[in-house]
């Protein structure tokens, strides 16, 4: 809506990171000094069985979902390649072993049939580990496409990404459903493939190593229960915690780079390059002290499992010697025993060998978890709105609980009751009754009691000083604000038209532009791109070209398209934010309920990048294509073209009131003040707008 509501408060209380983030020296060296609090702090979150169980629980979402068979079929698929791969392994040691034997004895003639036994192994295995690795890659693609769209929809769904901003309950949902889906997913592949694998190679050796040597056997589980305590107590809940926040921090810088490119212009016009360059310099700083923090525990790590696996290579060795030396082993049972040894030793030590995998999954199942959660309870709050239709997944809804906390999904106490119908009466488009208005955040009352009718014919201008809500207004009627208290009866979504101060411009075509927001249904979860494309566009047949140029004409833009006939005309592609002025995007947004004819529209300071006449011409054309609007303003020529004015009127000691009067009452009074105002919901006698 408009930047001048008393929302910035709100905004302004939000999570940092999704804020642009650090922003000099002295935070990013604030950022260093947490940093062993941090480490000293994360001990709780090293527990893998806890990670393992959480990861678990939002992989039963895909694998329960409505993509179920298909999911399930190819994990199974993929378990079993993953059965046969661990099989052949087996056999491959024991190729080995008559290899190793045959060249030991100087059997000539075994050596060359263990060669051929190894070729024999081989053209099973090359086909057999392609199709392997293809069908993991293809378990983790479908899997995080999939959860994609799932976040995306949800996101979307019921104004929650608008809420999310306005809350500043989250950082960073960007990076949380493109980035931290793919590790999460990636990850979640890898350890699942480690464990199964891991524990049928143990079942496969355990019985090659017993036989050896029961002596062999033992000291490989106490062996590897010595670098797992080891690796756990001392490395893991650093790594953890700094994984965390190195993800973190990465989203925030990037997340101030591109609010740089965005503000480019603007940043231009104040000289504020210097003062940019050294913002994203100390986010780097940021970035940086926690890396080099994380590389160095890395190496500390790596300095104990280097160690702990070259001695590996002789440890079997020594243990089975003795026996070798007496005569009771021939040599290719000595390789065979260190082979065995490291793989049954491999699998025990399933927490070491796959540690940054783990520590990577906590951060991104804990970052998605938090994200889902959320977005389930504002879809479920959110009722009947935006473009989703709630969390259903696969015909059950997303039970998800942060920190063992489920979230809350009934409606919270204090929030605004506001429903989307066609009034009974005709004449009547909207209602409000007693409606009390607050932040978000703050929770600091903007307005109180307001009651107001919208009846067919009516046009009311919003008028106040600069944080007294007037958009607030806007967004309680949209739907994208419920804090506070009364009763709202809107239009319903497909009849009324929002138009704010800055049109948002898709990316696409001209055509595109104008057609937003086309009316999409959800995409399959298959869909192709051009699939998704061809939903897009659909609303393009409700509207011929002719509409379409006849609603440029309309807003004064009728040579929009032959000044791109080069590039397609109406099917000119083109960043519009950078190529169209401001007032030209402005009337963009106007040619928009041009082609619609909205009962009702609903503008905020829509017309201030325009000059008076073309503004005159804008709501005169408006007149003609809705049945009543409101107009949120401060320039005084929009008086004339509205019946009512509504002003809002702050008041120090917070919950300000309203006044309610008809245009020409105020024109009299705008200067002398004779106005009466009105709080806590009382009328002025006049009726309403």
């Amino acid at each position: 809506m408009g930047t001048d509501d008393g929302a910035k408060g709100a905004a302004a209380g939000g999570s940092k990171a999704s804020t642009g983030g650090t922003s000099d020296a002295k935070a990013a060296a604030s950022d260093d000094a947490s940093l062993e609090r941090v480490e000293d702090s994360a001990g709780g979150k090293a527990r893998f069985v806890h990670t393992l169980w959480r990861a678990t629980s939002l992989a039963k979402i895909y694998y329960s979902g409505d993509h179920k068979v298909r999911a399930r079929t190819l994990l199974a698929g993929m378990l079993f390649m993953c059965a046969t791969t661990t099989a052949l392994m087996v056999v491959f040691s024991y190729v080995q072993r008559d290899m190793m034997t045959a060249l030991s004895n100087k059997d000539k003639e075994g050596f060359y049939e263990a060669i051929y036994k190894y070729l024999g192994v081989i053209a099973i295995a090359a086909p057999l580990f392609a199709m392997y690795q293809y069908v993991q890659d293809l378990v983790a693609l479908e899997w995080r496409l999939w959860l994609t769209r799932l976040l995306v929809r949800e996101y979307f769904g019921n104004d929650a990404y608008f809420k999310l901003k306005a809350e500043g309950s989250m950082d960073n949902p960007d990076q949380r459903i493109c980035d931290d889906t793919r590790n999460f997913v990636n990850a979640c592949n890898a350890v699942l493939l480690a464990f199964v694998q891991k524990i049928l190679s143990m079942g496969a050796f355990f019985g090659v190593l017993y036989g050896i040597s029961p002596n062999l056997l033992y000291f490989c589980f106490a062996y590897s229960l010595f670098g797992t305590i080891v690796t756990t107590k001392f490395f893991g809940a650093r790594l953890m915690g700094l994984h965390y926040q190195a993800l973190r921090r990465e989203a925030t810088m990037r997340f101030g780079l591109v609010r740089a490119r965005e503000h480019a212009e603007s940043i231009a016009l104040y000289r504020g390059a210097k003062r940019e360059a050294a913002n994203a310099r100390a986010a780097l700083a940021s970035v940086a002290a926690v890396m080099y923090r994380r590389v160095a525990w890395i190496r500390n790590l790596t300095l104990f499992t280097n160690a702990y696996d070259f001695a590996t290579f002789c440890l079997p060795s020594l243990i089975i010697a003795p026996r070798y030396f007496a005569g009771e082993v021939e040599f290719g049972v000595v390789t065979q025993a260190g082979f065995a040894f490291r793989t049954v030793q491999s699998a025990l030590n399933i927490i070491i060998n796959n540690f940054e995998t783990l520590s990577g999954l906590a951060a991104e199942t804990d970052r998605l978890e938090k994200l889902l959660a959320l977005l389930s309870g504002l879809s479920k709050q959110g009722g009947g709105g935006g473009g989703g239709g709630g969390s259903v997944v696969g015909g059950g809804e997303l039970e998800l609980s942060v920190a063992g906390q489920k979230i809350a999904s009934s409606s919270s106490p204090g929030l605004i009751n506001r429903v989307e119908r066609v009034s009974d009466d005709p004449n009547e488009l909207m209602s409000l009754k007693d409606v009390s208005v607050r932040t978000p955040i703050t929770d600091r009352l903007l307005w109180r009691g307001l009651t107001l009718d919208l009846k067919d014919g009516d046009s009311v201008l919003v008028v106040g000083p600069s944080g007294c809500g007037k958009s607030s207004l806007l967004r309680v009627v949209a739907g994208v604000w419920d804090s506070g208290s009364g009763d709202v009866v809107a239009p319903p979504r497909d009849d009324a038209l929002f138009l704010p101060q800055t049109p948002y411009m898709p990316l696409g075509s001209l055509r595109a532009q104008l057609l937003f927001p086309a009316e999409i249904g959800d995409a399959d979860a298959t869909a192709t791109a051009a699939e998704e494309v061809e939903a897009i566009i659909s609303d393009a047949s409700l509207f011929t070209d002719d509409d379409l140029h006849a609603a440029l004409d309309v807003a004064g833009l009728g040579d929009l398209p032959s000044r791109f006939a080069n590039e397609g005309g109406l099917d000119a592609v083109e960043e519009w934010t950078d190529v169209l002025s401001a007032g030209e995007q402005q009337r963009v947004a106007f040619a928009r309920l041009f082609l619609r004819h909205p009962s009702v529209a609903f503008l905020d300071e829509a017309t201030s990048a325009l000059d008076e006449r073309n503004e005159s011409r804008m709501y005169a054309s408006l007149k003609k294509h809705c049945s009543a609007y409101v107009s949120v303003g401060h320039r005084s020529t929009l008086l004339a073209f509205h019946s009512h004015v509504l002003r809002f009127v702050a008041a120090t000691d917070g919950g300000g009131s309203w006044v309610l009067e008809r245009a020409e009452e105020y024109e009299k009074t705008r200067f002398g003040g004779g106005g009466r105002e009105k709080g806590g919901g009382k009328g002025d006698g006049d009726g309403n707008g």
